[in-house]
């Protein structure tokens, strides 16, 4: 099975959409798979419905899912030509998600839509909206119907082939409902059997898209909360307190220079805005390069570059180096975009970066965890990023993490750290 990468973290690329994929504003292609079907396989429904109560149980992937069921479909006679699965979900960006699985192609795609898909007039004017919004269940014959009454898709459809469109809601405990879609190029359209048979598997495969989508929520709760590792290891069962290992990394230490005396003079709510115009900047540039964000704590923020993400020491430096400068350069770009507006002011970073062994793992009470690192290189991450105010400097790193970088870098000294009974030799990164 061959497949477009998945960008693992919640705010993908979009991939240009193929030929015959048309795909809105608003809609992300966050995955691609080229599937084979079997067709020296025949089942009897009964086949499909037994697999839906026992190894369907067993497969993870909700894409894997949709092209066991849809290949089913086909070996079973009933039809199917054309399946959707759509679903909502909890994410600080996305609406939803969607497959579309179809046999004239051979691809099965997963798509995230954000929020302003809501309000586009081709989803409005969709036969989708009326299940989705209602709860209705929508029975087109694109042979006998004029289909473009019904939207841009049933057109497409129509002139593709297919001569009927299903769709129907799943039970859910949301307001709005998840749906399938079902299309085929049958002559006349779905029989009555093959609807009586769909509705029935259809009744079942929804215990299996309840059970994709809150291990969906879980994993987009977790990860907009936790960051990437951090989400991976509870989500994965590592959630004892005092659970958790050493592991070496590059930590990020940074702090808005003047937070304090901004947050005396603004309302709160405008401080609030400013505060995430400010992480997004930051949090971006580090995610961008393959860092993870741990925890924003007030105007600061700690981040790590494991080093067993990357090939090799350097190119986790290189990592780190990059991402502090483009998070300079793009709060200076922020700045400037923002220097008309009455209620902004003039932001500045300082940025600490130092490599040594942190522990990451699950602190705090039996009743309340927090999944974070710790240890000593944290500690000096930090107090290298309190030199970057009297220095005049943005971003300081110490000589662990020079020395595994090529260029040269602008000596500081060696400084003694405030409450560490140690020095450390500071290098300023050019921007």
């Amino acid at each position: 099975m061959n497949a477009i990468p998945k960008n693992m973290f919640s705010d993908p690329a979009p991939v240009p959409s193929p030929v015959l994929r048309n795909y809105p504003a608003g809609v992300c292609l966050l995955n691609r798979n080229v599937f084979h079907i079997d067709r020296t396989v025949s089942l009897a429904p009964s086949d499909v419905e037994n697999w839906l109560l026992d190894q369907a149980n067993k497969v993870e992937d909700t894409t894997a899912l949709i092209e066991g069921f849809g290949a089913r479909l086909v070996q079973a006679g009933l039809g199917v030509a054309r399946l959707g699965l759509n679903v909502g979900t909890l994410h600080p960006q996305a609406l939803g998600y969607a497959w579309n699985w179809n046999i004239l192609d051979g691809f099965c795609d997963e798509i995230m839509l954000n929020e302003g898909v809501l309000s586009m007039d081709a989803y409005r004017s969709s036969p989708l909206y009326r299940t989705m919004e209602f709860g209705a269940q929508v029975q087109i014959s694109l042979e006998s119907e004029r289909p473009e009454r019904d939207g841009a898709l049933m057109t497409e459809l129509a002139e593709a082939g297919f001569t009927e469109y299903l769709a129907v809601p799943l039970p859910t405990r949301k307001t709005r409902s998840n749906a399938v879609t079902l299309a085929t190029l049958q002559p006349g359209g779905f029989t009555d059997l093959q609807k009586h048979t769909l509705h029935r598997l259809l009744k079942i495969f929804a215990l299996h898209v309840e059970r994709h989508v809150a291990e969906r929520i879980t994993e987009n709760i977790s990860r907009a909360y936790l960051g990437r590792e951090a989400a991976q290891r509870v989500v994965s069962g590592t959630i004892k307190r005092g659970g958790g290992r050493p592991i070496r990394a590059i930590v990020w230490s940074s702090d808005m220079r003047g937070f304090s005396g901004l947050s005396e003079t603004m309302d709160n709510q405008i401080t609030a805005q400013m505060l995430d115009r400010y992480f997004s900047v930051m949090a971006d540039a580090v995610i961008k390069h393959g860092g993870d964000v741990i925890k924003f704590i007030g105007d600061g923020m700690l981040a790590v570059f494991l080093l067993e993400d990357f090939d090799t020491p350097e190119m986790a430096a290189k990592a780190a180096a990059t991402s502090a400068r483009e998070a300079v350069a793009l709060l200076d770009a922020l700045n400037l975009e923002m220097q008309d507006d009455p209620d902004w002011a003039h932001l500045q970073t300082g940025i600490g970066l130092h490599l040594g062994e942190v522990f990451f793992g699950n602190i705090g009470s039996a009743k309340r965890l927090d999944f974070t690192v710790i240890g000593e290189a944290v500690n000096i991450a930090s107090r290298i990023e309190g030199f970057c105010k009297p220095l005049n400097r943005n971003i300081l790193m110490s000589a662990p993490v020079a020395s595994l970088l090529p260029e040269s870098f602008e000596d500081m000294g060696t400084q003694r750290l405030n409450g560490i009974s140690r020095t450390e030799n500071l290098f300023a990164l050019g921007e």
